[in-house]
């Protein structure tokens, strides 16, 4: 069953900090397909939730907005609150005039451990001569010790499907690091995921 975006990432960004920053961590293209000027495409988020469906519908549609091509949130046409069977999902894609559907998935929400080394800056003293002496050369020493901080990492899989081929010709997986709500999450991966299409050609502005 597909677990909802907003039960996830309210556990999963409890205790996230700022410095949120977006990678991907596996992405492929179809190098034969060449996208053309004047593209639409359907935006699908599978989750349950329609405030985070609503989320990230429009943050990747003013992504690709940026990008010369037209937007079409799956929520417009797809039937709402149920799963549509292949041959309504198909005319409803056929219908709206899509060139390509972009389909978007939580894979997971995860805490991870990092340690950040300690480091130690020197000047030097003029020596360990006297009381002073050591005072000053000790001084001179500062030793800031490495301590433990949690990283939540956000990880969704996206893949876009050309209509008329029904065939995949981009899918990525994307890893955002400390958001600190669903809107970041979806402003970082849109904007990562359109830049990525744009070097690879599945979206052409001109």
């Amino acid at each position: 069953m597909i677990r909802t975006w907003m039960a996830a990432l309210a556990l999963g960004l409890a205790t996230a900090s700022c410095g949120t920053s977006t990678q991907l961590v596996q992405h492929w293209s179809d190098t034969s397909y060449q996208g053309q000027p004047g593209q639409k495409m359907m935006i699908i988020a599978l989750t349950k939730a329609e405030r985070n469906q609503y989320t990230w519908e429009n943050a990747f549609s003013e992504a690709l907005k940026k990008e010369k091509v037209q937007p079409l949130a799956g929520s417009q046409y797809l039937p709402k609150g149920s799963m549509a069977d292949e041959a309504t999902m198909k005319q409803d894609i056929k219908e709206s005039g899509a060139n390509l559907v972009a389909v978007t998935r939580l894979i997971s929400v995860d805490k991870e451990q990092q340690y950040v080394p300690g480091s130690t800056y020197y000047t030097p003293a003029p020596g360990y001569y006297g009381m002073y002496g050591y005072y000053a050369s000790s001084y001179g020493v500062v030793h800031d010790p490495g301590y433990m901080v949690e990283n939540t990492i956000v990880k969704l899989e996206t893949n876009v499907y050309d209509v008329g081929t029904e065939k995949l010709v981009w899918s990525g997986v994307s890893e955002t690091l400390n958001p600190e709500t669903a809107q970041d999450v979806a402003n970082s991966v849109a904007y990562t995921l359109t830049e990525d299409m744009v070097a690879t050609k599945i979206i052409r502005k001109k």
